[in-house]
């Protein structure tokens, strides 16, 4: 063993995240500040960010898996194929659930009127379809980054640094997942309007959000739900998006500010996230038996762990 490598012989889970981060930065920091220099604030300059700081990631991450992890990138989900395209599809449809189910419990209760259609903000040098586009892919951009980040790259660091202890790898995985998902609440709490309750809830949505990559060992599924409750609330039902407000929507609900909406923080602030996060899992669940999947944990995922040496599966499963 040594200061960089551990006595497998592979990179230091420290130095592999750091590599990470400063690659990705690397990248991300020189591109936005040209792109600044060379074009006025806009959707279009947006859109270009969004661009620069998503393709940051997926290629500092490609240059870790080919370089130094010498595995294929695929191993962080987001080989995108047929199959991949029907979970996100699949995703996007379980978010929308959710929201129907939370605003017809808002509506039901009183807490929502529907106050305008289509709107744009005051003074908007945009029509609304340019931004309803912007916000799109802006949305897609960020949950892409998001997942890759937390649900599959910084899930699988843990996992390898939860090696010592010798767990089963399901033990393992599910441990890596809580450690994520709390980190990725975290992440959120600097927020306008965020708050304790909004911190916890987010750290319940992690975790509801590592279920389908669990069970699949892709992203298509996670991205999409996070996509598309992201989308839905802020671009489609107007509502804050953990404290943040879309360019444009195609209603404005205008909701009581309690603990039932979640206030300005938007739906993530909400009491009822245990309610549409169980309904979730219990969709991903259904989901999953029609597939047949003899274990809670993807092959892909079982595969890596013995890869790195991370113990023993309790699981029978299928080969992937």
């Amino acid at each position: 063993m040594t200061l960089l490598y551990n006595k497998h012989q592979r990179l230091r889970i420290f130095w592999r995240l750091l590599f990470f981060i400063i690659l990705t930065f690397g990248i991300n920091i020189p591109l936005q500040l040209t792109l600044q220099s060379i074009l006025p604030d806009s959707l279009l300059r947006g859109f270009i960010s969004g661009s620069i700081f998503l393709i940051a990631i997926i290629v500092s991450l490609y240059l870790q898996t080919k370089f130094i992890e010498k595995r294929p990138f695929g191993k962080y989900g987001l080989l995108v194929n047929g199959f991949w395209t029907i979970e996100f599809l699949i995703g996007c449809g379980i978010a929308a659930v959710q929201l129907v189910v939370l605003y017809g419990i808002l509506y039901l209760s009183g807490n929502i009127t529907i106050g305008d259609y289509f709107r744009t903000p005051p003074g908007a040098t945009y029509s609304f379809a340019e931004g309803f586009f912007s916000e799109t892919f802006s949305q897609l951009a960020g949950s892409v980054g998001e997942e890759l980040f937390f649900r599959s790259f910084l899930f699988y660091l843990v996992l390898e640094s939860l090696r010592p202890l010798r767990k089963k790898t399901l033990t393992s995985a599910l441990t890596a997942s809580i450690i994520v998902s709390t980190l990725f609440g975290l992440a959120h709490y600097s927020n306008e309007s965020a708050s304790i309750l909004s911190t916890t809830n987010l750290v319940i949505d992690g975790l509801m959000l590592a279920v389908p990559f669990l069970l699949t060992g892709r992203l298509g599924m996670s991205i999409g739900i996070h996509f598309c409750w992201n989308l839905l609330q802020g671009a489609v039902f107007g509502a804050g998006i953990s404290g943040t407000s879309a360019k444009v929507s195609v209603i404005k609900v205008v909701t009581s500010d309690n603990l039932l909406t979640g206030g300005a923080f938007g739906p993530e602030g909400s009491i009822l996230i245990l309610l549409l996060d169980a309904i979730a899992v219990g969709l991903v669940f259904l989901w999953s038996k029609t597939q047949k999947q003899k274990g809670l944990l993807s092959p892909l995922i079982v595969n890596e762990a013995a890869d790195a040496g991370a113990g023993p599966s309790d699981l029978t499963l299928k080969t992937a």
